[in-house]
């Protein structure tokens, strides 16, 4: 692509521009009329390189030389490879709006670079041109900086639990398969295949009870000691949604994994409000998978879960 042609792409307005570390690209990727990927100069290491540096010299309590240091950010000079996203929005509008238009376009085109490079893709800044005004912000990476307090979740025995858990990633494969899957469905933006694959991670604990008998949402809701139903009630500006958790989680996983028809329709009556809650506030029923799963992995950690009983036919 000729250099007059990319910067009249980087300039135009109203446009939409996201950072993106991670992956690499050789050459500017025309995706659709209205979007580009754009390789960048990388990140490199440098900051990771001075706070190796000051770590060593408060622990050894030697100073690094600038050399050494030198070194270090050379060694690192290539590292988290930078594409840009650039969208040219159709019509002037607020920040906001011009972003929201963009996203839909990001997140499809990030999975498609992420097949292309073989890398996973992170965001670290949005720039966005209106007609008249620049405006930037940082996409800073999401945390729970989770505090654990209480019985059992702090000193001695969380180290325990921490220790039983990597026992059973060492001793069993599907649990190791299966806390990789959770540890997958932490890093799904879209909160949809989120729940998917929460339940994936259940339904491999459960392969020990998934039978004729007690097919796969069955045994994931015994797995779970909610043989008797998931129910959970949220209310959410006036709206009251009461639905069984598993079963549509089942539901969701069944649509994307294997194409079966997933509508309102379809499910139990005690759980058609559920439709809506997916459709509208789908982070909602995966934050509640997700600590099904947390759970259901301490569980088989300790030795205790129902995934480790006799299978059944």
């Amino acid at each position: 692509m000729k250099e007059e042609y990319l910067q009249e792409i980087l300039q135009s307005r109203p446009t939409v521009h996201e950072l993106y570390y991670g992956a690499f690209i050789q050459e500017t990727l025309r995706i659709n009329e209205n979007l580009f990927a754009i390789p960048l100069k990388p990140l490199g290491f440098q900051a990771q390189s001075e706070y190796l540096e000051q770590y060593s010299a408060q622990i050894a309590k030697i100073a690094v030389d600038q050399d050494s240091l030198n070194n270090l950010i050379t060694q690192g000079g290539n590292a988290f490879p930078v594409i840009a996203l650039v969208f040219r929005n159709s019509t002037d509008t607020s920040p906001e709006l011009l972003e929201k238009e963009a996203r839909e376009e990001f997140k499809k085109a990030i999975k498609v670079l992420s097949w292309a490079t073989g890398d996973e893709i992170s965001p670290f800044g949005v720039f966005t041109l209106t007609k008249d005004q620049s405006y930037f912000r940082l996409s800073l990476p999401h945390s729970n900086k989770r505090i654990r307090l209480g019985f059992g979740n702090t000193g001695p025995d969380f180290e325990n639990q921490i220790k039983s858990i990597l026992a059973a990633i060492e001793k069993d494969e599907h649990f190791e398969f299966g806390i990789s899957m959770y540890h997958d469905a932490l890093k799904e933006s879209n909160p949809k295949f989120q729940i998917a694959r929460f339940f994936c991670c259940l339904e491999c604990l459960a392969h020990k009870i998934i039978g004729k008998k007690r097919p796969t949402r069955k045994a994931v809701k015994y797995l779970l000691g909610l043989e008797d139903g998931a129910f959970s009630e949220i209310h959410i500006d006036g709206q009251k949604y009461r639905y069984d958790t598993v079963e549509i989680a089942g539901r969701i996983r069944d649509k994307l994994f294997h194409g079966v028809k997933f509508a309102k329709s379809d499910l139990i009556s005690e759980a058609r409000t559920a439709f809506e809650l997916y459709e509208n506030y789908p982070e909602q029923i995966a934050s509640t998978m997700k600590s099904y799963c947390e759970m259901e992995l301490a569980r088989w950690a300790n030795g205790t879960s129902r995934g480790l009983e006799v299978p059944i036919e």
